[in-house]
């Protein structure tokens, strides 16, 4: 049997919070793969619910270590990091340490900019930062050389504001499995 890893980093959108069977992206993601290819996929599922840029930081290099079979990281932080109000300075320093570790593993990078964010009464401060955090991520992308990805009319699918229905997460599996299927075209 053929098979394959692939390592998803992330906070509560990456573990699927809201869900109503307790899926998430990752989850679906394996399943959507797996059928399309004929192979076996499992997308780990490194994502902490609360987590901001710097949580993740903070444990990188053991999930990359311990996920360290994957070909592939799928990384999606940063809606915490509105509600703390992280400047786009340090934001910019997490993740170009974060992309570092997961680049010096010989894994390809997929990083997903932010969605905008709906009405909810914890992100209201600074909703303005998800439009200067996705231009950080644009910028690290041409000076360290990974994919990104855009969750285009997803917001359709917040439950709360923030987090996905069950089709939603069904919505960003199928975005980010595009995605790996334009990077095997090139």
């Amino acid at each position: 049997m053929i098979w394959n890893e692939i390592l998803c980093l992330g906070d509560s959108i990456t573990t699927g919070a809201r869900d109503r069977y307790h899926r998430s992206y990752p989850m679906e993601l394996g399943s959507i793969l797996s059928r399309k290819t004929g192979e076996f996929y499992f997308c780990h599922d490194a994502g902490i619910c609360g987590d901001s840029s710097s949580h993740l930081l903070r444990r990188v290099w053991s999930e990359v270590k311990k996920y360290q079979n994957s070909k592939i990281a799928i990384l999606l932080i940063g809606t915490n990091d509105t509600q703390l109000e992280i400047p786009p300075h340090i934001y910019e320093d997490n993740l170009r340490q974060i992309i570092s570790v997961v680049l010096l593993h010989g894994m390809k990078l997929i990083v997903s900019k932010l969605p905008e964010l709906g009405f909810t009464p914890l992100y209201l401060k600074r909703t303005d930062l998800i439009g200067t955090y996705n231009k950080v991520i644009d910028g690290l992308s041409k000076e360290m050389n990974f994919e990104v990805c855009e969750l285009v009319d997803t917001e359709k699918y917040y439950i709360d504001g923030v987090h996905y229905s069950h089709e939603g997460y069904n919505k960003l599996a199928d975005v980010f499995a595009d995605k790996i299927f334009s990077l095997q075209e090139k």
